[in-house]
């Protein structure tokens, strides 16, 4: 089985366009990873024993940036070049929601906090996320004494300053946003106190999914067009990772599933972070208490498989007196996914990992003859389109080629060339229209090259 799962994920990943070189593991330092930045080079987190945010580079190492933490988990923009966490304020008498900028200070979100805000067990609030560009806070801040839930999600620009993103009469938190703070992402409380997958467009709040069950939206899609995070599986009684994608008017549900053993009420599995195409997705799945959990990697050819058959299938021995819980975050084109991990043996020490699966020049399965190199990667303009969009690519040599759009789900929507091609640069024109000749709805769809056993994968956003 697990020979077949590395194939099923090998494949998925050529689908996005990233080749499999060797796969490495690594434990890197003591703490909590929790996010990376867009291309993996910076990662951040939360410290062992204190607690206190860190950003780590390979020319700088673990860097500690503030002198404790509360709750909350570090993010890091797609630059890697703020940070933002809940921090100690300035006098050491609070705490408070941050975002650190390289080469400058923290700057505390509060205070001031909103007028119905104010220390709740000296704390003005927490930052849960930041959005790609930097600039958005998101998180919550305390009511204390407060009608309608202590703690209410929140998001703070300097523009803005705090801003309130409210709730259905008890507590909500903002746990992502998308690459210009348009759109967040988090939880709701139902009348019942049970946490509602949400997601706030512009300031205006959906509720995901209604179910009497402990469920949140946990990321987003830099573009803002996918939300993960878990769904309730009510035959089953599962949290499950899930994931909602808009269609154009509304946001449609998708139960992604979990790991085999997820006890019933107790267990969840949830998505964490995705590829930027939302291709592969990672998560964790904790099947019923937190120490009994494992990361996970889903694809749409794989479904979820957990992390540490991936990394056997792909040679790589995880240390036996080590245990995988969770991985957190993925680089924007898949190559680079942290997590962490924690040692079998008292005291149970926490420590985070980086897993290495750098592309290579050349997709396709690592040890097939590569008879054809396209040299140069397939490109569309104009992308975002319109009504119409050109892709060009170029071929050293003859190759039977095909070039497919598929939507999001992986569905074929049009196959525009099935055939021999000569060698040379060539042009093809997709009208934005299915195998029917139907207008396709407005999102991101996927242009898919084959060109002999090289492969390649372009995302494409149609607008109406």
């Amino acid at each position: 089985m697990k020979a077949t799962c590395s194939a099923l994920l090998v494949g998925a990943i050529i689908l996005c366009g990233i080749a499999q070189a060797e796969v490495t593991f690594e434990i890197m330092g003591l703490g909590y990873a929790t996010d990376i930045s867009a291309d993996g080079s910076v990662v951040v987190g939360n410290t062992e024993g204190q607690y206190a945010p860190f950003r780590w580079t390979e020319e700088s190492g673990q860097l500690v940036l503030a002198t404790g933490g509360g709750s909350g988990s570090p993010d890091v923009s797609a630059d890697g070049t703020q940070v933002s966490a809940s921090i100690p304020g300035e006098d050491g008498t609070y705490w408070t929601q941050g975002r650190w900028t390289l080469g400058a200070r923290w700057e505390e979100t509060m205070p001031p906090t909103l007028p119905d805000g104010g220390l709740m067990d000296d704390s003005y609030g927490s930052a849960w996320g930041l959005s790609e560009d930097g600039s958005t806070v998101v998180g919550l801040y305390w009511r204390p004494g407060q009608p309608g839930g202590s703690a209410h999600a929140s998001s703070w620009t300097e523009a803005t300053g705090m801003v309130d993103l409210g709730s259905d009469g008890g507590n909500s938190r903002a746990n992502d946003a998308n690459e210009d703070g348009s759109v967040i992402v988090g939880w709701d409380e139902s009348d019942f106190g049970h946490w509602r997958p949400t997601v706030w467009v512009d300031g205006v709040k959906t509720i995901l999914a209604e179910h009497e069950a402990w469920c949140e939206a946990s990321a987003v899609l830099p573009d803002g067009s996918v939300v993960l995070g878990q769904s309730y599986d009510e035959p089953r009684a599962l949290r499950v990772a899930a994931r909602w994608i808009w269609n154009g008017t509304s946001w449609e549900e998708e139960l992604l599933g979990a790991l085999p053993g997820l006890h019933p009420n107790f267990g969840i599995a949830i998505c964490t972070d995705a590829t930027a195409d939302g291709s592969i997705i990672v998560g964790y799945n904790r099947f019923s208490n937190p120490g009994d959990a494992t990361g996970f990697i889903w694809t749409e050819g794989t479904g979820i498989i957990d992390v540490e058959d991936y990394l056997a299938d792909n040679g790589v021995t995880v240390p036996f007196d080590i245990n995988i819980t969770s991985v957190q975050a993925i680089s924007y084109d898949g190559s680079i996914m942290v997590g962490t991990c924690f040692d079998i043996y008292p005291p149970y020490t926490a420590r985070w990992f980086i897993i290495n699966a750098a592309s290579t020049s050349v997709a396709g399965d690592p040890g097939a003859p590569q008879s054809t190199q396209v040299t140069s990667r397939i490109s569309a303009y104009p992308n975002p389109m319109r009504g119409q969009t050109a892709l060009s690519l170029t071929l050293p040599e003859r190759a039977d080629v095909a070039l497919e759009i598929y939507d999001i789900r992986g569905r074929l929507v049009r196959r525009l060339v099935n055939g021999s091609m000569e060698a040379g640069e060539h042009v093809i024109h997709w009208s934005g229209r299915d195998v029917s000749g139907a207008d396709v709805a407005s999102g991101i769809y996927f242009c898919r090259l084959t060109a002999d056993e090289y492969s390649e994968t372009r995302k494409i956003t149609v607008l109406s």
